[in-house]
């Protein structure tokens, strides 16, 4: 190494480097081209400018950075994220050809920004390929954007069950809920959705099981896709009664929100009465005042 000190690097530095040596082959003018062409896998955080100037860095030092500066831990997550992508690459090696597997592979390692064709071929293969697509959900690398498809891969994988309409993913989309990313979330709960009554049935039973916990707000959260169900609404209005409940603000403001389809004058009047319990300066509060002044 050249007599230099090595700048302070932060935390998106340390991301930028595993980035690189993940998807790009450890080539910051790869990197940096197809940052230019944005493509799919482009990071947010990551700016153009400060990617150069770490390729600047390193060749002043005349060492690799990454070799440098990250500890253990990243170069394991990167090799695995090299394995990862070496084991789909030779699905399409293998004699005799696997179809299934090949299309999960085309799903995964698109470019597209929407992945419509490799979306269709599997819808096209119908609940055969139910299995792999929950595979793919279960899978946490694949919510992680250091590995294959840029933590994109559930998005589409969602969707596509959420075409096939197989009441059996329901439990491992709902188990799949929660990974901090709008995105995802979304076309989950738009999957669960899809589905149709066994979905609503199956997260009826989530949204009262005990103890409270996230399940009970993740299963609040897709019954509010049922709008205009006085059955949930109901159930809603029953759960908003329990003091426990109350306790637990997210929950209890997704409980008012699924209120809004309450219909009978007796529940208005209940709905009324528990809102006039709470602080008056509070969240929930405020929350139910204004569902309730557009109560039918």
């Amino acid at each position: 190494m050249k007599n230099q000190e090595i700048p302070l690097l932060d935390a998106i530095d340390m991301e930028i480097l595993m980035h690189r040596d993940a998807h790009f082959g450890g080539s910051f003018g790869i990197m940096l081209e197809y940052y230019e062409k944005e493509g799919v896998g482009t990071q947010p955080d990551f700016e153009e400018k400060r990617i150069a100037e770490l390729a600047h860095v390193e060749t002043d030092l005349g060492e690799n950075l990454s070799d440098v500066i990250l500890p253990e831990a990243a170069h394991l997550t990167v090799e695995k994220s090299k394995q990862l992508y070496q084991d789909l690459r030779e699905v399409y090696e293998v004699d005799p050809p696997k179809p299934h597997a090949i299309l999960i592979s085309n799903l995964i390692l698109s470019e597209e920004i929407v992945p419509e064709e490799e979306m269709q071929a599997l819808i096209d293969e119908g609940q055969t390929v139910v299995p792999l697509l929950i595979d793919l959900m279960n899978s946490e690398s694949f919510y992680d954007p250091i590995y294959p498809g840029y933590g994109r891969s559930p998005i589409f994988a969602a969707k596509v069950l959420g075409e096939l309409k197989d009441e059996t993913a329901i439990p491992f989309l709902f188990q799949a809920l929660g990974q901090e990313n709008f995105f995802t979330d979304e076309a989950i709960i738009k999957a669960i959705r899809a589905i149709g009554n066994k979905s609503k049935q199956f997260l009826i039973k989530a949204l009262q099981h005990k103890p409270y916990s996230k399940n009970n707000e993740h299963a609040a959260i897709c019954l509010l896709e049922f709008s205009d169900d006085p059955e949930i609404a109901s159930l809603c209005l029953c759960l908003l009664k329990d003091e426990e409940v109350r306790k637990r603000e997210s929950l209890a403001a997704y409980l008012a929100f699924g209120c809004a389809a309450l219909e009978k004058d007796t529940e208005h009047q209940e709905f009324k009465q528990i809102m006039s319990s709470l602080d008056e300066k509070s969240d929930l509060y405020r929350e139910m005042r204004s569902i309730l002044n557009n109560l039918k």
